[in-house]
C-alpha cells in the first residue's frame, strides 16, 4: 500500500539518514508530513515536507517543501523551485541537500546518486528539450535585459515586495474588474510570494447561446475561470515579455476551468497545476469519469470545461511566444498565423515576419458582445498591460470562438465550417492526436447519458456507407482492418445516382482496386467448440500474436465469415482465440425498392448474434482459412472503406449492451471489453461520435416521466415518431439567425417572427448533415422550384423526400430501427422574399433557417394499425401564425414554449418572467441574452476586496516585522495609521457595533504556553500584523469582525467579535431582540502553527443546536463545524483574515438551516464541551483531529477552572 510505504520509509529515515547536512528527521503534524535539520548558509534551519496525496506515493505523488521563516531569500527561492514529484523520502533529503549544497561535519557534500535520480531539472542529458526554439523573425523579440527602464528579477526568485509593487497590481486587477471581470485572489500576493489569481465571468454575460451550452455541458450561472500561476510572485507583463520559454514556464501559467464560484478553492488551485505523467493523468481521468458516470449532477468545484485541456496546452505551449508577436504589431490572429506557419512551415521556407497577411486586422462577427472582441493591447497604446486582462481574453477568444479553431493546431477552420461543437482541421495528424490522445470526447459517457443519440449516429453512418454516399472517413487514425478479400463479395454498396436519373447497370459500377499487396488466407483447422486454431506446419514460425484479430471462413461453409480476437498463442500450434463474432449483415428486400438506387444482389439474411454454434460434432477440428487484421484503413480505396466501416459497425454490439457493460463495470472503458470489440470497430465507433458537430438532445428518454421533462420538450401531433432536440451551425449561427429575425421583423413589422416547417432528407444524406448543416451545394431531388433548402408545412410531403429510394439499409442492431428522418425547422415568416412559395417553400437566406427538432421513424411504426398513445399535449406551448401552421401527423403540431431558447420565448406565455428582460426590444422576441446584471453574480469576498484597497508609502513600515504586538502604536497607545484613517470614517456610524466594550475580565484569558515554538510565534505575529493593518484600513461596518489589539498579550490566544450582520438574518433579528451587539469568537493556536489549523469556537452568545433547529455550522458545544478547520481541509498558506471570512460566512450561511440563539440567559459556552463537539464533529463526518489538539484547545492548561 502506497501508505504503509510511506510510513515504512519515513521510519527508516527517522532511525537514521545517511545524507549531507540532514539530520533530525521527524513525523510531522500532518498526514503526509516531516521535517527535518538541514545545514545551509551555515545556519541550522527546518525544514518541512508535506505530500497532499499519498495514495500516489512513491511514483506520481507531488511533494512542496517549506523552510523557516528566518531562511534567506536564496533558500526560500532555491526551495520553491524544487521539483520532487515521484521521489521517496530518501531521495526527497537527498535532493534538498544537494539543492541547498548542504555540508556534513566533514565540510562534503552530497553527491548525485544515478540510480534514483533519472532526470534532474538541472544538468540533464535533456536541458535541451526546456531551450526556447528559434524562429525566423524572432530577432526584434528577443528578451531585453532592462524594459521600460527597469531591470527585471532573475526568474524563479521571489519578488520584493515593494510599494511599487503593489500599487501595479492593484492597477493592473482594477484594470481587469473594470473590463467586466470578477477577480480573486489565493496565497502571497501582496507580500511577493507564490500565490494564484482568478479572473472569471458568468457564462450568462458572453452571448452563448442555449443549444451551445447544452452542446458543452455549462449552466448561463457557471463562472469561466482563468486561474493564473506565479509560483516566484506576481510577475507583470513587462516581466512576461522578458522571459524566454524556460523562464516562463518556471514564473507563470494558466488553467481554464469552470465553477459556481467566481474561484477555485486552495486545494482546488493546486490540483489543477499538479503536473502528472500521461500514464497517471489516464488514470485520473479514468478514475473522475467513472465517478461522473455515477453523478447526476454537476458538482460545484472547479472543473474542467469541455474544451480545458486543448486551451491549457496552448496557453503553456505558444502564448508567451504570441504575446512577443502582439507587440510586434501582429493581431491575435495574424500572430497565430505567423506562429503556426513557423512550424507548418519547412525551415527553409519560414517567413520573416513581414508579410502583410500577418498585420491585416481580423474580420470578427459584431454578432459578438464587446467582452469577446475586445483588445486590451490594442486599445491601451501607449500605456501599461494588465497580464491577467491581456490573459483572459486570449482565453474567451479560443473558449467562445472554439468553432473557428482546429482543437490541436488552432489553426483557422474553414469559413463555411457549421458546427455547433469544437472539431479538428483536415490534417491527419490533428485527426490521429484527437482521437487517439483523449482530447475528443468521453464515448463511455455518451453510450450512458445518450444511448438513443449514440444509436442515431451509428444508423446514420451505416445507412451513408451501404448507400455509397458517405465522403469523409476516420483518416490518419492508423485502424487495422481485414483486407479487402475478406469482406468484398458480403458487401456489394448500392450507387444512388440522384431523383431522376437511370440506375447504373451493375456492369457499370467502378470496380474496386487492391489496396497493395494482400497477404493470402492462411489454412488451418479450428476447433469452435474449444476455440482452438491448429497448424499443421509447427517449423513455421507462429502467423499471429496475441491481441491481433483475425476473420476466418470454413472451407465447408465459406459464406459466413467469423471474427475473433488472438488469446495465447504460447501453445503453437495451438492457439486460443476468444468467442468468434459472426457480422449481422443488413439487406434489403424487393419492398424497399424505391427512385434512385441500384440494389445489391439479394443476400441471405443472417440473425444478428454475438456468437456462432456449430451444427457439427463437438470438438471436430474443421478445415478453415484466415486472415489478419493487417491492412491500414487509410490505403484503403473509398468503396473498400464504406465496405469495411458496414463489416466493423455490423460487428458492434447493441448501443444497449454495450450500456449494460459499463454499467456493470462502472471503473472499466469499452476499451477493456477486448473479446467483444476489436481496437478498430472500438476506434470507428470513436470517430462517429466525435465527429457529430451537431447538438442532439434526448426527449423521449425513460426517466422522463417521472421529472415532467418529456411534457415539456416533446411535440404533440408526432405521436409515431422519436423525437430528438437538435441544433446544427456554428455557435453563432443562432445568434445570426436572432438577428435575421429581429431585422425581418423591424422590416415587416411582423405580428409572428417565426414560423415552422418540414425538411425531409434520404436516410443517407443525414450523416452528412448533422456534420455541415442544411445547405443546397448537391442536387438530388431536382431543382424544379429554384436554388435553396426546400420546405413544407405538411410532413406528408416532407416524407415523401425522405422516402425517395425506398427506406434503404439501417444499422442491424438498431433500437430505434431507422427507417426515416425530418427535421423541424424555424424559419423567418417572411414567405413573400422566398425562391418559391407553391408548392414547396423554397428558402435560400441559410441564416434564416434554424434546426429545432429531428424525427426519426421505423418503417414498423409507421405500418402499425393498432391505436399509438398520442402523449399529452404540453402546458405551456408557442403561440403560432393560423396561416403558416404546420401539419403533423395527427393533426396541426402543437409546439412547446421550450423549442425556443429562453430568452427568446413570448413574454405573455410565460408563466414566470425572466429576472431580467433587456430594455429597448422592438419585437415580443429578444436576441440571446446576455445578462449583465450583477445582482446574480456570487459577492466578492473581503479577502479579494482587500487587495484593492489603496496603500500608500508611508504605511511601508508595516512591511517590517513585528517583535510585540503593539510595536506599532505610538506613546499613546493607538495605531500610529488610526487617527488618519479615522478621519475617512463618516461621521454617522453604520453599525450598532461599539468597540472596546467588551468586558475581558470575563473570559478565559490564558498565559504565554511553555510549549510555544519560535516559528509559530513569528507567524502568528506576521498574522496578527496583517489583520490589524486590514481592521485600521477597512470601514468597521464593511470588515465584519474586531480585534482588541490592546489587549491580546497571548499570541496563541486570540479573541474576535463578529458584528454587523445583515439585518434580514434570522441571526441578527435574534442578537437585536436580546440586546447582543457580537458575537464572541476565540482562537486557539497550538505550537505547530501554521502546519496545524487553529482551534475555533464561539464564547457567547449560544446558539440553538442542529438537533433543536439550528444552523450556521455552529456545534452543540460551541465548536465551529468545519472541515477548514480539521487537518483534511486545512492548508499551511490558509491566512488568519481567510479563516475569520469563512468562518462568518459559515455562521450567516442559510444551508441546511439559519443559525437561531437559543433562548434563556444561559452561561457561556465551556472549552470542554467545544472539545467534545469538536470531535464527535469529526468523527461523524470523517475528518482527521490534528496531532495535538487537546494540547491546542486546552492552551497547556487541562485542568485549569478557566474552562468552565
Amino acid at each position: 500500500m502506497p501508505r504503509r510505504q510511506f510510513v515504512a520509509d519515513l521510519a527508516a529515515a527517522v532511525e537514521g539518514v545517511s545524507v549531507a547536512g540532514i539530520s533530525a528527521v521527524q513525523p510531522g503534524g500532518d498526514d503526509g508530513e516531516f521535517t527535518f535539520i538541514c545545514v545551509a548558509d551555515g545556519h541550522n534551519l527546518e525544514i518541512s515536507a508535506l505530500i497532499p496525496e499519498l495514495s500516489d506515493y512513491p511514483s506520481s505523488h507531488m511533494c512542496m517543501v517549506f523552510g523557516p521563516d528566518n531562511a534567506s531569500a536564496k533558500v526560500a527561492s532555491t526551495l520553491a523551485d524544487i521539483s520532487a514529484t515521484g521521489k521517496t523520502v530518501q531521495q526527497i533529503l537527498e535532493l534538498v541537500s544537494r539543492k541547498l549544497e548542504s555540508t556534513d561535519k566533514d565540510g562534503d557534500q552530497q553527491m548525485l546518486n544515478s540510480q534514483n535520480f533519472d532526470g534532474l531539472e538541472h544538468g540533464s542529458d535533456d536541458d535541451d528539450d526546456y531551450e526556447e526554439e528559434y524562429f525566423p523573425g524572432d530577432e526584434d523579440m528577443l528578451p531585453k535585459p532592462f524594459i521600460n527602464g527597469h531591470q527585471t528579477l532573475a526568474a524563479g526568485t521571489f519578488t520584493e515586495p515593494t510599494a511599487a509593487f503593489r500599487q501595479r497590481i492593484r492597477r493592473d486587477l482594477l484594470a481587469a474588474k473594470s473590463s467586466g471581470f470578477k477577480v480573486g485572489h489565493l496565497g502571497g500576493l501582496m507580500d511577493g510570494l507564490g500565490c494564484y489569481i482568478s479572473i472569471s465571468i458568468r457564462i450568462a454575460k458572453l452571448g452563448i447561446s442555449e443549444e451551445a451550452m447544452q452542446a458543452w455541458q455549462l449552466e448561463p450561472t457557471e463562472y469561466l475561470i482563468a486561474l493564473f500561476h506565479y509560483p516566484a510572485g506576481y510577475k507583470t507583463m513587462d516581466d512576461l515579455r522578458s522571459y524566454d520559454a524556460s523562464q516562463t514556464q518556471r514564473n507563470f501559467g494558466i488553467r481554464i476551468g469552470i465553477s459556481k464560484s467566481y474561484k477555485p478553492t486552495l486545494q482546488e488551485a493546486v490540483q489543477a497545476f499538479t503536473v502528472l505523467s500521461r500514464e497517471d493523468e489516464k488514470h485520473r481521468d479514468e478514475s473522475q469519469q467513472a465517478e461522473f458516470q455515477q453523478q447526476t449532477t454537476v458538482q460545484p468545484g472547479f472543473r474542467h470545461s469541455f474544451i480545458s485541456r486543448p486551451l491549457n496546452e496552448l496557453l503553456a505551449q505558444r502564448f508567451h511566444m504570441l504575446l512577443k508577436y502582439r507587440y510586434a504589431g501582429m493581431p491575435w490572429n495574424g500572430a497565430e498565423l505567423f506562429y503556426n506557419d513557423q512550424i507548418l512551415r519547412p525551415m527553409s521556407t519560414h517567413s520573416e515576419g513581414s508579410e502583410d497577411k500577418y498585420y491585416a486586422p481580423e474580420a470578427i462577427s459584431t454578432a459578438f458582445p464587446p467582452l469577446i472582441t475586445a483588445d486590451h493591447i490594442q486599445q491601451t497604446t501607449g500605456q501599461e498591460h494588465s497580464l491577467p486582462i491581456v490573459g483572459m481574453q486570449f482565453v474567451l477568444r479560443h473558449f467562445v470562438r472554439c468553432t473557428e479553431f482546429c482543437l490541436i493546431c488552432f489553426s483557422k477552420m474553414a469559413d463555411d465550417l457549421q458546427a455547433i461543437k469544437p472539431y479538428v482541421c483536415d490534417n491527419p495528424l490533428c485527426l490521429y492526436q484527437y482521437m487517439s490522445l483523449g482530447f475528443g470526447p468521453s464515448i463511455e459517457h455518451e453510450v450512458l447519458s445518450q444511448p438513443k443519440v449514440v444509436d442515431l449516429l451509428v444508423s446514420f453512418c451505416y445507412s451513408s456507407a451501404r448507400q455509397s454516399r458517405l465522403k469523409d472517413f476516420p483518416a490518419g487514425l492508423a485502424l487495422m482492418v481485414p483486407p479487402s478479400s475478406s469482406y468484398e463479395e458480403d458487401y456489394v454498396l448500392n450507387q444512388y445516382r440522384g431523383y431522376g436519373m437511370q440506375p447504373q447497370p451493375q456492369s457499370q459500377m467502378p470496380k474496386t482496386t487492391r489496396a497493395g499487396r494482400e497477404q493470402a488466407p492462411i489454412k488451418m483447422r479450428f476447433n469452435l467448440d474449444n476455440r482452438e486454431i491448429l497448424f499443421e506446419d509447427k517449423s513455421k514460425p507462429c502467423p499471429v500474436r496475441v491481441n491481433e484479430w483475425i476473420t476466418l471462413r470454413f472451407d465447408d461453409d465459406p459464406g459466413k465469415a467469423l471474427h475473433c480476437r488472438v488469446v495465447d498463442a504460447s501453445y503453437y500450434p495451438s492457439v486460443k482465440v476468444s468467442e468468434p463474432l459472426e457480422p449481422a449483415v443488413a439487406t434489403l428486400d424487393g419492398s424497399s425498392r424505391g427512385y434512385g438506387y441500384q440494389l445489391a444482389a439479394a443476400l441471405p439474411s443472417p440473425a444478428p448474434k454475438a456468437a456462432f454454434k456449430s451444427p457439427w460434432n463437438i470438438n471436430e477440428l474443421r478445415p478453415a482459412k484466415f486472415q489478419i487484421y493487417n491492412q491500414n484503413f487509410d490505403d484503403l480505396p473509398e468503396q473498400n472503406k464504406r465496405q469495411v466501416i458496414c463489416l466493423l459497425l455490423d460487428l458492434l454490439p447493441p448501443v444497449k449492451d454495450m450500456r449494460q457493460y459499463l454499467l456493470r463495470n462502472a471503473q472499466s472503458s469499452l476499451s477493456a471489453w477486448t473479446d467483444r470489440l476489436s481496437p478498430a470497430a472500438l476506434g470507428l465507433l470513436r470517430w462517429i461520435i466525435a465527429s457529430n458537430r451537431a447538438c442532439i438532445l434526448q426527449v423521449d428518454v425513460e426517466d422522463d416521466a417521472a421529472t415532467g421533462r418529456k411534457a415539456e420538450d416533446r411535440l404533440y401531433g408526432m405521436s409515431r415518431w422519436a423525437q430528438f432536440r437538435f441544433a446544427m451551425g456554428a455557435p453563432d449561427k443562432e445568434r445570426r439567425f436572432i438577428q435575421s429575425v429581429r431585422s425581418v421583423t423591424e422590416r415587416l413589422h411582423l405580428k409572428f417572427p417565426t414560423f415552422f416547417a418540414w425538411h425531409g432528407s434520404p436516410l443517407h444524406n443525414w450523416h452528412s448533415i448533422i456534420r455541415e448543416g442544411l445547405h443546397f451545394n448537391e442536387t438530388h431531388h431536382g431543382r424544379a422550384y429554384g436554388h435553396g433548402v426546400y420546405h413544407s408545412l405538411n410532413v406528408n410531403t416532407s416524407i415523401g423526400y425522405s422516402g425517395f429510394g425506398g427506406y434503404g439499409y439501417t444499422w442491424p442492431y438498431s433500437e430505434l430501427n431507422i427507417q426515416q428522418a425530418l427535421a423541424l425547422n424555424e424559419i423567418c415568416n417572411a414567405p413573400q422574399e422566398f425562391i418559391s412559395r407553391s408548392p414547396h417553400l423554397v428558402v435560400a437566406q441559410l441564416d434564416w433557417i434554424q434546426t429545432r427538432y429531428l424525427f426519426v421513424s421505423s418503417a414498423v411504426s409507421q405500418q402499425a394499425t393498432s391505436s399509438v398513445d398520442k402523449g399529452s399535449i404540453p402546458l405551456e406551448i408557442l403561440e403560432q401564425d393560423p396561416d403558416v401552421t404546420p401539419m403533423g401527423g395527427d393533426g396541426k403540431l402543437v409546439i412547446p414554449i421550450r423549442a425556443v431558447a429562453g430568452s427568446r420565448r413570448p413574454k405573455s406565455l410565460n408563466t414566470t418572467q425572466h429576472k431580467r428582460q433587456k430594455a429597448g426590444g422592438t419585437s415580443k422576441y429578444d436576441a440571446i441574452e446576455i445578462d449583465d446584471d450583477d445582482t446574480a453574480s456570487i459577492a466578492t469576498l473581503d479577502e479579494d476586496h482587500i487587495v484593492f484597497d489603496d496603500d500608500s508609502p508611508k504605511n511601508e513600515q508595516f512591511v517590517d516585522p513585528l517583535p510585540t504586538p503593539n510595536s506599532t502604536k505610538d506613546g499613546k497607545g493607538k495605531s500610529k495609521l488610526g487617527g488618519f484613517f479615522h478621519k475617512l470614517k463618516p461621521s454617522k456610524p453604520f453599525t450598532d457595533y461599539v468597540p472596546g466594550t467588551l468586558d475581558y475580565s470575563t473570559l478565559p484569558m490564558l498565559q504565554q504556553p511553555s510549549w510555544a515554538s519560535t516559528t509559530a510565534t513569528k507567524c502568528l505575529m506576521r498574522e496578527f500584523k496583517v489583520l490589524i493593518k486590514t481592521q485600521n484600513e477597512q470601514p468597521l461596518h464593511e470588515l465584519g469582525w474586531h480585534i482588541d489589539e490592546d489587549r491580546i498579550e497571548n499570541m496563541y490566544q486570540w479573541i474576535v467579535e463578529l458584528h454587523s450582520f445583515d439585518l434580514t438574518l434570522p441571526l441578527a433579528q435574534d442578537m437585536k431582540k436580546h440586546d447582543v451587539n457580537s458575537i464572541v469568537l476565540e482562537l486557539r493556536f497550538g505550537k505547530d502553527y501554521p502546519m496545524a489549523p487553529p482551534f475555533v469556537r464561539v464564547i457567547r452568545p449560544r446558539f440553538l443546536s442542529f438537533a433543536a433547529g439550528g444552523g450556521g455550522h455552529v456545534t452543540a458545544g460551541g465548536a465551529m463545524c468545519m472541515q477548514l478547520l480539521t487537518n483534511d481541509g486545512w492548508s499551511a498558506v490558509s491566512s488568519i483574515e481567510s479563516v475569520l471570512v469563512q468562518v462568518r460566512m459559515a455562521i450567516t450561511s442559510l444551508d441546511p438551516k439559519p443559525a437561531r440563539l437559543e433562548r434563556g440567559g444561559r452561561h457561556d459556552y465551556g472549552v470542554g464541551e467545544a472539545v467534545g463537539a469538536y470531535i464527535r464533529a469529526c468523527a461523524m463526518h470523517g475528518w482527521t483531529v490534528p496531532i495535538g489538539f487537546q494540547e491546542t484547545a486546552y492552551g497547556g492548561a487541562e485542568g485549569s477552572g478557566h474552562f468552565g
